[in-house]
């Protein structure tokens, strides 16, 4: 049978037959039509889900990874140069790289957070080298506060105070030629503390001369007596165990970093991230050298 023999019978035209093959053609299209419409917004609906994946993955890496990347970073360059700081506000001890105001590394980010969350509890590895890194600062300010009591006694607060008076002395002569206030250099209360915070730290800063700081000014003229509070065996042995402390967390600091980085340039190579959305400040320093 040939198709003239399906379209013509007796000559005549096979309405029947016309129509079952227009229908089936029909239907065939209309089922093509639909599955390509089902296709498309399957199509858009992934598409739609990945672009909102694409934003909070990409907030996950500005408001974790790389932040704490850079804290990381800074981190390990404090210890490395021996520019870690420990101060004790409000009865709490903390420390972090430098001295005076520079943002500490107490906490690398809220960890209560639904991104902190997303990002490191669902890495095992992740959230072990982060306990351990928080237990490691935890037995560090145990250290320095032992630091604190050896250092901070009666007998060494009674010898600061000996240490003020001649300074002060000292400095109302220069107070009267630099035209200012007789108590100028006087040190409050909080000041104090922050010379107990220096011996503590065994600091040797660089500062900009001709400042009025008095804790500053004065550290400088007497830092030899004053370093010599922390001349004790326990402090000598503290110190010991400060330094080894501190190069487990520089180590430990390392693999995080590593592991960070890697999982950082993974993620910006599945999504085509660019350089400035995974790191925004580096386009700012960038603008600012330019």
């Amino acid at each position: 049978m040939n198709a003239t023999d399906i379209f013509f019978n007796n000559g005549q035209l096979n309405w029947d037959a016309i129509s079952t093959i227009s229908n089936s053609i029909l239907v065939a299209a209309l089922v093509y039509i639909t599955w390509r419409y089902a296709r498309q917004v399957k199509e858009q609906t992934i598409l739609m889900k990945k672009d909102m994946m694409r934003n909070k993955i990409l907030e996950e890496i500005q408001d974790v990874l790389t932040p704490t990347i850079y804290r990381l970073e800074k981190e390990i360059e404090a210890i490395e140069k021996n520019e870690i700081f420990w101060s004790k506000r409000g009865g709490v001890g903390e420390f972090g790289p430098g001295y005076g105001g520079e943002e500490t590394i107490k906490r690398l980010f809220n960890a209560s957070s639904a991104i902190f969350k997303d990002v490191i509890h669902n890495d095992t590895d992740l959230e072990s080298k982060f306990i351990s890194h928080d237990k490691l600062r935890e037995k560090l300010n145990e250290l320095y506060a032992k630091v604190e009591r050896e250092v901070r006694t009666q007998k060494n607060e009674e010898r600061l105070e000996n240490l003020l008076n001649t300074f002060y002395q000292s400095k109302r002569e220069e107070a009267y030629e630099r035209n200012l206030p007789e108590n100028a250099y006087k040190l409050t209360d909080n000041e104090r503390k922050r010379i107990f915070w220096l011996i503590i730290n065994n600091w040797n800063p660089e500062r900009t001369p001709h400042t009025l700081e008095p804790h500053i000014d004065f550290w400088e003229k007497y830092k030899d007596e004053l370093l010599e509070f922390r001349n004790t065996p326990r402090v000598e042995e503290l110190d010991k165990e400060i330094g080894n402390r501190l190069n487990q967390l520089k180590e430990l600091d390392s693999d995080l970093l590593e592991k960070i980085k890697e999982k950082r340039k993974k993620i910006q190579e599945e999504y085509h991230f660019t350089k400035y959305e995974i790191d925004p400040q580096s386009k700012k320093l960038e603008e600012w050298l330019m």
